[in-house]
Parts: C-alpha cells; sequence; structure tokens
C-alpha cells in the first residue's frame, strides 16, 4: 500500500535492545505509523513534512502500522 500526507508527530524512542522511529502520517481522512526499527533518527522525518510511504500495512489494536517503510519526502512546502 502506498500513503501520502504529513506527518503529525514523530517520537523517537531509544531503547536497549532496539531503537525505534515512530512517525504519525495524516493523509486527510486517516492516521497511519510508520515505524522504522534499529534507527535512532532519520533527517527529514520530522512533524509538518509531506511524505509518501508505501509497505505492507499490519494492524495492532486498531492502529495500522507500516513497518520499515519505504518513503519518499516531498519538497517542502508541498
Amino acid at each position: 500500500m502506498t500513503v501520502t500526507g504529513r506527518l503529525r508527530s514523530v517520537v523517537y524512542t531509544p531503547r536497549e535492545t532496539v531503537p525505534t522511529v515512530d512517525a504519525e502520517l495524516f493523509d486527510g481522512s486517516g492516521s497511519i505509523h510508520l515505524v522504522w526499527l534499529g534507527r535512532r533518527r532519520i533527517p527529514g522525518i520530522e512533524p509538518g513534512r509531506a511524505i509518501s510511504a508505501r509497505g505492507r500495512v499490519s494492524d495492532r489494536d486498531g492502529t495500522k502500522i507500516i513497518f520499515n517503510p519505504w518513503y519518499e519526502l516531498k519538497p517542502a512546502g508541498a
């Protein structure tokens, strides 16, 4: 699945075993979480940034998630 929208929030979670970056993407109709495992920070992944992401959608307790998505940052202001 491919989704395009704007990042509402980005949470960096350093963990002892696997650090994660969790970004909530809103496309105007709903939200999906983009979760990168093993990453502490990702340049350009910040609240308000427009992005397209692609990957397999999982459902965790009613929350849609794409783990380690392929992504493309859209130009600032797009």
